[in-house]
């Protein structure tokens, strides 16, 4: 009887030893498969950018017109008939009804504080009728601006005008490949500093930005006299850019 238990304690010792080994190598190789990094990660990663000036071949126009009464029905009216006479101008020198897009349409009341300080007294009503205007024609955006302002009389307010390009195609070309040879020149200097060879590119990713729009704010500008000079337009350039990351494989 002794010698069967001594037998069986040492078979269960050998399966157990047997299972921890098996246990323990299980656990390794498990390890080196979590651990391993593939090799298709390795490489220097970049950003280049480019930009390229262009003149701009469009601008945008935010107009309105302000007008204040007793009454609400007559501040409507009266902003009604403005903001028409300035939207029929701005059609007759050459922008089609696409390019006109009502973005502000307001009515505030007006408040005395003098009469009743505890309860203040409401003396009359501002209506503002804003339009957004796309010019297509930048040769005719000075006066597109005058016989606005003209139409619309003592109510116009001039809030802001934008240039863009609105066919960017060609300056990204351009912009595009400054921003790939600014990625490979960092590229490059790095693998120098690192002592490896610099591989053909792995990926390229462009990265999206908002279109750029040269924005001069004009805010609150009434109409003085229209007739007196036309208004000066100087557009300036705008600024196309683009950026790119860039993964080159080493050797």
């Amino acid at each position: 009887m002794r010698t069967i238990g001594a037998k069986r304690r040492a078979q269960f010792a050998l399966a157990a030893l047997t299972i921890s080994l098996g246990l323990g190598l299980a656990a390794c190789q498990g390890d080196t498969t979590v651990t391993n990094t593939p090799a298709d990660t390795a490489g220097i990663t970049v950003s280049g950018r480019g930009e390229v000036d262009t003149p701009p071949d469009i601008g945008f126009l935010t107009l309105g017109v302000q007008s204040t009464a007793t009454t609400v029905a007559e501040a409507r009216e009266n902003a009604a008939t403005s903001i028409a006479a300035v939207i029929a101008a701005i059609k007759a020198d050459g922008v089609v009804a696409k390019d006109i897009q009502t973005t502000g349409l307001s009515i505030q009341p007006n408040y005395d504080y003098n009469k009743t300080p505890n309860t203040p007294e409401i003396v009359s009503y501002t209506v503002t009728n804003t339009v957004s205007t796309k010019v297509r024609n930048l040769d005719t955006l000075s006066a597109v601006i005058d016989n606005a302002i003209a139409a619309g009389g003592d109510d116009t307010r001039l809030q802001g005008i934008q240039f863009g390009v609105d066919d960017q195609a060609a300056a990204k070309e351009g912009a595009r490949a400054e921003a790939m040879a600014d990625a490979k020149a960092k590229a490059e200097q790095l693998a120098s500093l690192g002592g490896v060879t610099l591989g053909p590119p792995v990926t390229i990713a462009e990265v999206v930005a908002a279109p750029n729009y040269g924005y001069q704010l004009l805010g609150g500008i009434a109409y003085q006299d229209a007739a007196l000079a036309s208004t000066p337009i100087e557009t300036g350039t705008n600024l196309v850019s683009v950026e790119v990351t860039v993964r080159y494989s080493v050797q």
